[in-house]
């Protein structure tokens, strides 16, 4: 009797201790659901960083624009796109930091039980994916647009590149359409451009389609025309206080990537190239002195495409050494030179190319901090002594100088016009300057019939094929 009694009773003991609570078993660090704004918030983040990168392994636009040049590895000055996963990084940072962040915020919000200012916060997240897959588009050419992001889809067939823009300007008229300034966003501490403020959203969303129309001017001129009519007849951004950037912070992991690459790296990979400084020098350009540091007493580019002594050459201006410089990716300077474009394209968009071009000299040097006398003095005389031969030549000239950090849209003036001041590297021409960046190797790999029909239908997966709106 006394071994049954024991055994009932130890094995009530047993079933007791099976009861588990499973309440433990929660990571409270690692939650299983994010919440919409959080997936914004870091899709927005890893978009701005990687496009304000400094790193050679993510982002080489700004030795592709000619803006600086290298010291001791020059090897991406001279468009070695193999030795580093470039391209690979670049990739799968906007498929799976960006996009994949955006489209989980989207379905978190769909899903929710009546989320507030819904419908701004839904067209503020379509104008971030249509800004990402541009850049994609506008880096590689056809690229998974209508199969991407599904997990159940390892090898999404590609699009075509002109097929996609299209369409990214049909969702971005419609998210600008969708916004509401009336109405909130993401609240200020969810959003890290502009603070919840809808108005500005609008503004970087209508400039961005100005961007797109001016793609498109040798491609398709009508819808280039009518676009960018419509963009400027819109609220655009236009003055450097509503520029589209991110306000880092000065302490790590927020402050600006250039920083991270200039100063907590602890190396000396970059200096001004002789490109742009010796413009600028010709120029007499007051931004000299913004963009870069004088190396006793003058200012002295090294050598585009080889390496350079960092003791000898000047290096990136002291506003890059500041981890709080504002990440902007599309300024009033900008949209202001895309307006001077239009115009002297002969396009209606309420002024002449050289008022649109002198504001936008004039932004560019006050963004840098400038003197608003000197601004003005040196706008009203750069039309007649900026270089180029006609003036669309003239604006690509000041443009290319305004967008000196933002290297992407600096390189892409390059493919658009060609008619910059570059240097060949040593032993190359400028025909050998990218047009475009291979595909990643991994998608040879593990997506190969996809690869294989893109690579054919932009004419071989080389860094010369150009993409489809750079025809000249």
């Amino acid at each position: 009797m006394k071994k049954t009694f024991l055994t009932i009773f130890c094995f009530s003991i047993l079933l007791t201790s099976c009861e588990v609570d499973e309440g433990l078993n929660i990571d409270q660090k690692n939650p299983t659901e994010v919440p919409a704004s959080g997936l914004f918030t870091n899709a927005t983040r890893n978009f701005f960083d990687l496009m304000q990168s400094a790193s050679v392994n993510f982002n080489v636009f700004r030795l592709y624009s000619q803006y600086w040049a290298q010291t001791t590895y020059p090897d991406e000055s001279q468009y070695n796109q193999v030795t580093r996963n470039i391209g690979g990084n670049i990739w799968n940072t906007i498929y799976r930091d960006v996009l994949q962040d955006l489209k989980g915020a989207r379905e978190s919000l769909e899903a929710a039980e009546n989320p507030e200012n819904l419908q701004n916060k839904l067209a503020i997240i379509e104008f971030m994916e249509v800004y990402a897959y541009s850049v994609l588009v506008d880096t590689f050419g056809d690229v998974p647009y209508t199969e991407a992001l599904d997990p159940t889809n390892p090898s999404p067939a590609y699009d075509d590149a002109a097929t996609i823009y299209a369409d990214l300007l049909s969702r971005l008229d419609a998210a600008i359409t969708q916004m509401n300034p009336g109405q909130g966003g993401f609240e200020a501490s969810q959003d890290p451009v502009y603070d919840g403020n809808v108005a500005l959203w609008q503004k970087a969303a209508n400039s961005l389609r100005l961007r797109l129309a001016m793609r498109l001017v040798d491609v398709n001129p009508s819808v280039a025309q009518a676009t960018a009519e419509e963009a400027a007849n819109a609220p655009l951004i236009t003055d450097n206080s509503e520029n589209f950037g991110i306000q880092y912070l000065g302490g790590a992991p927020n402050t600006n990537p250039v920083w991270v690459s200039l100063v907590q790296s602890g190396r000396t990979d970059f200096v001004g190239a002789n490109t742009l400084v010796d413009e600028l020098q010709a120029l007499d350009d007051p931004r000299l002195e913004a963009y870069f540091q004088p190396v006793d007493g003058q200012y002295i580019g090294g050598v585009y495409g080889t390496a350079n002594s960092p003791s000898s050459f000047s290096l990136p201006g002291e506003m890059l050494y500041d981890p709080t410089l504002p990440g902007n990716i599309i300024t009033a300077a900008e949209v202001h030179f895309l307006l001077a474009e239009a115009a002297a394209r002969g396009y209606a968009v309420g002024g002449t190319a050289q008022e649109f071009f002198e504001e936008g000299v004039e932004l560019s040097i006050l963004e840098w901090g400038g003197d608003p006398a000197e601004a003005a003095a040196y706008a009203a005389t750069a039309w007649s002594e900026t270089p180029g031969a006609t003036e669309l030549e003239k604006i690509a000239y000041q443009k290319w100088i305004a967008l000196y950090n933002n290297g992407f849209e600096g390189w892409t003036v390059w493919r658009l016009f060609e008619s910059l001041p570059f240097n060949a590297p040593e032993d190359m021409t400028l025909e050998d300057v990218p047009n475009r960046f291979l595909y990643p190797v991994s998608e040879a790999t593990l997506n190969p019939e996809g690869y294989e029909a893109a690579a054919s239908a932009i004419g071989g997966d080389t860094k010369s094929n150009t993409i489809f709106w750079d025809v000249n």
